[in-house]
């Protein structure tokens, strides 16, 4: 200390000083105590479209992709090969933001306008009466960034793809839901366009197109930026203007990609195009080498992200969550499977897709890292997460509302936040979990009680689940059966047990059936009555 500022100290009258400490304290207990975390969200990106094998052993597909900033990122930290998410988009993103499960929040299908129905049907049932088209609305629930931002002081930046509310609701804009700075965020799941040639889907250069234009953008509308670059870069500037306001920040990096239209990330081209698939014969069909771009275009903005972060000298204070929406598609839009094994098999050695009940269409992939790892650095102590390191725990997206809550502020959050069905993951991060932890002990629920897309077949129908430890248990609304998986023996759900382990199903059939009443779970209508569809237990 100068000497001139311990003359300024010891003048100074008593309630200055209290005024100054009070100063320092808030300092010393800002930016600094709080890491500032990016929530790196891509949109129907499937459990192995990465080079980072999620699973015993690598398969086919990650020697097919190339992703060097997620083998990075897995590298130095901790990757989840059992992690999931809702079948499809907007109901993930909803229990992210409120930590409930989508039987609860009820936002149990993709959202667009608030009074029209994007279910399909089925020759016995309609669509739930009652689940949300309107999608999240403010003041329903506190949303994750909300909590961050009242109780942490947070700057909360949302980039890429929304889809909470519908259309010409409160909810279609980011802002009214806690984020400070919205980028592109609007009420459609998917764009128009990925090419800053084509205005990202927008009619006119500088204009905006409904439903499914890319607002926000018109700066690159007519260049040749691709639209996960154009969103990288405005995130980048995001970053920086937290840092230098001197406030922790939350980047909800939420990109379009890889989510159909399936259109070519130049750049990364030729590395497909013409080319065959790893130790095989085979050729990379156009559309899967436009899929592969796409997910090489995502991988590099990941790289972008993390040397920005170092670039402002902050990747020691900085937390990264990886993960996607959903499974990959694979029912439609990707047109020839990539290794032939048959229509529907985009996801090998797991069963079917984005819209499923089966592994395919809810198993993700999921890393957290500090984005510079340094087991020295203050903020790193709270949370010492060990590098390239597996977890097997079981983990769904609700998990992410408490565990980032605690990740930020060193404590679960609050009673009367309202009702979370999430739990917090830390000591899955930083370990195994003991024993009796509830983490071990939990059976996840998933409940898509919707008609996804084109006729019922497989597992693309109204559908409920249950997996608890090795188990999992499905009931399909419209010919009410149910299916068992050892998931421990069987990931790809070749071999329904449910004859040959009675006393199971009906076990599980019973917890999944009371873990839909006791949240009031909307069901498919009978067509013929109207009324709601009953889930038949096993035996009945």
């Amino acid at each position: 200390m100068s000497a001139i500022l311990q003359r300024f100290l010891l003048s100074a009258p008593r309630c200055l000083l209290q005024v100054l400490c009070l100063m320092a304290i808030t300092v010393s207990t800002g930016a600094g105590n709080h890491p500032n975390i990016i929530l790196f969200l891509i949109d129907d990106m499937g459990w192995q479209d990465t080079s980072v094998p999620f699973w015993e052993k690598p398969t086919p597909l990650n020697q097919h992709f190339r992703t060097p900033n997620m083998e990075r990122l897995a590298h130095q930290g901790r990757r989840f090969t059992q992690a999931y998410a809702c079948a499809v988009c907007s109901p993930t993103r909803t229990s992210i933001m409120t930590g409930q499960n989508a039987a609860r929040h009820r936002v149990t299908n993709w959202t667009l306008h608030e009074h029209r129905e994007t279910s399909g049907s089925t020759p016995r049932l309609l669509p739930p009466r009652h689940w949300k088209k309107e999608g999240l609305q403010p003041g329903a629930h506190p949303t994750l960034p909300m909590v961050l931002r009242d109780q942490w002081r947070y700057h909360t930046i949302h980039v890429g793809k929304a889809h909470w509310g519908a259309y010409d609701t409160q909810g279609s804009d980011p802002l009214t839901l806690g984020f400070e700075v919205n980028i592109a965020g609007h009420a459609a799941g998917g764009p128009g366009h990925y090419h800053g040639t084509k205005n990202y889907g927008n009619r006119d250069q500088g204009g905006r197109t409904r439903p499914w234009g890319i607002p926000g953008l018109e700066a690159y509308h007519g260049s040749d930026t691709h639209l996960t670059e154009a969103l990288t870069l405005e995130a980048r500037k995001e970053m920086t203007s937290a840092v230098e306001a001197g406030k922790p920040f939350y980047l909800y990096m939420a990109h379009y990609a890889v989510h159909a239209p399936i259109q070519p990330h130049e750049k990364f081209m030729p590395h497909y195009r013409g080319k065959k698939y790893p130790g095989t014969q085979l050729d990379i069909p156009e559309k899967e080498a436009r899929y592969a771009s796409m997910v090489e275009g995502m991988d590099a903005s990941l790289g972008s992200l993390m040397a920005h972060a170092t670039s402002l000298g902050v990747a020691r204070e900085t937390l990264l969550i990886f993960a996607s929406d959903n499974g990959t598609l694979s029912l439609h839009a990707r047109g020839a499977p990539p290794h032939g094994e048959g229509p529907n098999t985009h996801t090998w050695p797991l069963r079917e897709g984005k819209g499923s009940a089966y592994e395919g269409g809810t198993r993700i992939p999921l890393i957290v890292s500090w984005i510079l790892p340094d087991p020295s650095a203050p903020i790193q102590r709270r949370l010492p997460i060990p590098a390239n390191t597996i977890s097997e725990t079981q983990v769904i997206v609700e998990d992410f509302y408490p565990s980032i809550i605690h990740w930020a502020s060193g404590r679960s959050p609050e009673d009367g936040a309202g009702q979370v069905d999430g739990m917090d993951f830390t000591s899955a991060l930083l370990g195994e979990p003991r024993l009796d932890s509830p983490l071990r002990g939990r059976p996840l629920v998933f409940h898509y009680p919707h008609q996804w897309t084109g006729k019922p077949s497989g597992g693309y129908q109204p559908h409920s689940a249950l997996r608890h430890g090795d188990w999992k248990a499905i009931y399909f609304y419209e010919n009410q059966a149910w299916q068992l998986y050892d998931l421990r023996h069987d990931i790809g759900e070749t071999t329904d047990l449910s004859g040959q382990h009675p006393e199971r199903i009906a076990k599980l059939a019973r917890q999944l059936k009371d873990a839909l009443e006791n949240v009031q779970a909307d069901m498919p209508l009978d067509r013929a009555t109207g009324s709601e569809a009953t889930m038949i237990l096993p035996g009945r």
